[in-house]
């Protein structure tokens, strides 16, 4: 998939998938308070879907330059997809909170959008990188990369767990970006996980090789 195409399919499954949250939520705090559903579902979810639109866009941006930086210094974007993800997820939050703050509430606001939206973004981003730090850590530690079969094993297992489903399921048929914590893990993913098993390696010899020398 070419980085265009990935970048306007998470933009557009991000800002749907926010919009739909916003609906959800506007939905459940209007029957809770006795509110015109209707109205607050259509209202929230609007404005939830601009605030996706924007901040997923400008996100996506920074990603896409940083990216470009990477080959320039001889670095794979899994090496520095984190601190990518945790800057760009920052910056966009903070964007788009300026810019919706000064759009409904007038200038005085920006900065306050700026600082608030800043700093959720940048939480929930640290949040999704530890959980995805973790769940890389769990496929390495199970051992299940050293075998050369994986990716056959895999498909295979998931074949199989298919067969055994009974009925319609929802995630067979919706290609959730990588951003999102639920998700099969692609042939990217996969790479980048040899990747990180190979700098760990590279680290461990490096560290054997140095007790080697001082021993000598």
């Amino acid at each position: 998939m070419s980085r265009s195409t990935e970048t306007a399919k998470n933009v557009v499954v991000g800002s749907g998938l926010t919009a739909l949250a916003g609906a959800t939520t506007g939905a459940t705090v209007a029957v809770l308070r006795n509110a015109p559903v209707k109205q607050w579902t259509v209202s929230t979810g609007l404005n939830c879907g601009v605030f996706g639109a924007t901040f997923f866009l400008v996100r996506e941006t920074f990603i896409t330059y940083q990216r470009q930086k990477n080959s320039q210094f001889g670095l794979k974007d899994s090496q520095t997809r984190d601190f990518d993800d945790l800057f760009s997820s920052a910056m966009a939050g903070a964007t788009t909170g300026g810019l919706l703050s000064a759009a409904y509430r007038g200038p005085k606001s920006v900065l306050s959008g700026v600082v608030m939206f800043g700093a959720l973004c940048t939480g929930i981003q640290a949040v999704f990188t530890a959980g995805n730090n973790w769940r890389q850590e769990s496929i390495l530690k199970s051992g299940k990369l050293d075998g050369p079969t994986f990716q056959l094993t895999m498909k295979q297992n998931n074949m199989e767990e298919e067969k055994k489903k009974e009925g319609f399921s929802l995630l067979k048929h919706i290609n959730l970006p990588s951003w999102f914590p639920i998700h099969q893990l692609s042939e990217d993913e996969y790479n980048e996980l040899l990747d990180t098993k190979l700098q760990t390696l590279e680290a461990e010899l490096a560290e054997l090789e140095k007790k080697l020398n001082e021993k000598k």
